[in-house]
């Protein structure tokens, strides 16, 4: 049953057990009332009685004095009569619903019209002057009889009214007792049905909202519920959702010790990855350094003994020249010195610049992850204005329009930054498409919620582009695309990666062949805690843009 049910059973008990006792109540209230009316009505009663023996008994002195006086004058009046059937017409009103009393008051009337008749008897003795006769009536014992039967009938009429008064007071008295008791009674039936209600409430659904408040707090702190509460209405639909809330949450927090601990795991294995990354970052750092430092030696070495063969080639020409040999092999010694010696030699110079060249490459390289940067607010508009200014010459060779948008400042080493902003617009420039008007533009991207402690810069051109099975390679050192028309080693897109990482940010790019390229870099505007160490973020980064 549900609790509204339970609440609406709850009031109607008590609710129907007051209406009974309100009925009662009422009843022994209507009782007493009626007791009241009929003990009022009966007063009324006897007080009419009394009303109709007063003219009776003033129509006998009126004729006694008529007698005495010898004028029968006063008993030709019938106000008297009058008023004694009037008076004998509300008296039998009054007793209508007494069939008893109604008889006596036939009887008092017929009693009344003999003793009127009697008396006017006499007047017409009074009137006709026959006093002798009158006397004679008078004396007769039955003239008194007339007015002793009427006064009689009056008097028992009246002691039934007294008598029915006594018992309608005694009604009244019972009914107002009955209607204390009554009244005491309801009194007592609300308290003990409030109360009994309040004990069934207090057991019923007290109780259960002691459990299930015990179980909420329980569940709250972690611990275990107690056993399930009866019944079938809300509160055990919501003990039936705190239980399974809490197997929930325990299920919840041994998936989350478990994956806390895979967490860790991870953490850890993450951890000795990293450090092993750093370190043969650092070693192959220090490989690279050490092999290019050795490597410049050999290479010295062997640009001083190609020059000096260069000059051994002109002295030899000159001996050559200075001998007796005839024309003929002075000739053939020519030529195979011109078509082998001095081509072998130019190779050689070309493969010293080469490998020198490449050296410093791989010096620039590793020199980055040692540089120490000077962090600070970098203002871009003017790190790009230096830029612009200083290929102003390129600029103008290709033809170019190099438009540059208001860039806000960015947080990093102005001297990195610029690196990375020269090396970006170098290449739209010289990677532009010589059959149509070169652009390149330098912008910012709307800030991103997402990322609100970084700006997004880009530099797009609408140069050749990029062939999309060559994107993955555009960061790697030593890969070079359209070497044909541009000189460099193809490390510059690695160097500003490496820059690019160590100040937090990330570098990406999206060309279509034929048509341009724009490479964004994220670069941040406020100071950043370092966490995770450069060499992961090259690593990481690595993984990103591969």
């Amino acid at each position: 049953m549900k609790l509204f049910r339970k609440g609406l059973l709850l009031v109607a008990i008590p609710g129907i057990f007051e209406l009974g006792l309100l009925g009662i109540l009422y009843k022994s209230q209507e009782n007493a009332t009626q007791a009241e009316v009929l003990a009022l009505h009966t007063k009324n009663v006897i007080i009419q009685a009394g009303e109709v023996r007063e003219p009776v008994l003033l129509q006998s002195a009126r004729l006694r004095a008529a007698i005495i006086l010898n004028d029968p004058a006063g008993l030709e009046k019938s106000d008297l009569w009058d008023s004694i059937e009037k008076e004998l017409g509300e008296l039998r009103e009054l007793v209508g619903d007494n069939a008893e009393q109604l008889r006596r008051v036939a009887q008092i009337g017929a009693s009344v019209q003999e003793y009127r008749q009697w008396t006017d008897l006499q007047t017409e003795l009074l009137r006709n002057d026959k006093h002798d006769e009158l006397v004679a009536a008078l004396r007769d014992p039955n003239a008194r009889r007339l007015i002793q039967v009427i006064q009689r009938q009056l008097v028992e009429f009246i002691k039934v009214e007294e008598e029915l008064d006594q018992e309608r007071l005694s009604s009244v008295v019972e009914a107002r007792r009955m209607q204390n008791i009554a009244l005491v009674i309801a009194l007592l039936g609300s308290v003990l049905a409030a109360a009994l209600a309040a004990r069934i409430f207090s057991h019923d659904v007290g109780g259960r909202l002691a459990v299930l408040t015990g179980n909420a707090h329980k569940l709250t702190e972690g611990g275990v519920l107690a056993q399930r509460v009866g019944g079938n209405d809300e509160i055990t639909e919501l003990d039936k959702v705190l239980h399974e809330s809490s197997a929930r949450l325990r299920q919840a927090e041994e998936d989350a010790r478990v994956y806390r601990e895979e967490l860790e795991r991870h953490a850890h294995e993450l951890t000795s990855v990293n450090d092993d990354l750093q370190r043969q970052t650092q070693d192959n750092e220090m490989f690279i350094y050490s092999v290019s430092h050795d490597l410049r030696s050999p290479l010295v070495n062997l640009q001083g003994f190609s020059k000096e063969l260069h000059h051994s080639v002109g002295e030899l020409h000159e001996t050559i020249d200075a001998s007796d040999l005839n024309d003929k092999d002075k000739q053939r010694i020519r030529d195979i010195i011109e078509d082998d010696v001095e081509v072998s030699l130019r190779f050689i110079r070309t493969a010293v610049t080469r490998s020198a060249a490449i050296i410093d490459a791989m010096l620039r390289l590793s020199r980055v992850g040692r540089v120490e940067y000077q962090s600070q607010e970098t203002n871009v508009n003017e790190v790009v204005g230096r830029v612009i200014d200083a290929m102003s010459n390129t600029i103008r060779e290709r033809q170019a329009v190099v438009v540059s948008q208001p860039l806000p400042p960015c947080y990093g080493d102005p001297t990195a930054v610029e690196q990375i902003f020269g090396n970006l617009i170098g290449n739209a420039v010289n990677y532009l498409n010589p059959k149509r008007a070169g652009t390149v533009e330098i912008g910012v991207l709307p800030p991103d919620p997402g990322q609100p402690d970084f700006r997004t810069y880009y530099v797009r051109d609408n140069g050749l582009g990029i062939p999309a099975d060559y994107l993955g390679k555009m960061f790697s050192a030593f890969h070079r695309l359209h070497a044909d028309i541009a000189q460099g080693e193809g490390v510059g897109l690695a160097l500003i990666k490496r820059i690019v990482l160590r100040h937090g940010g990330k570098i990406w790019v999206e060309s279509t062949e034929g048509a341009g390229t724009t490479f964004y870099t994220s670069l941040p505007v406020r100071p950043i805690q370092q966490v995770t160490p450069p060499a992961t973020q090259l690593a990481q980064g690595e993984q990103n843009h591969g």
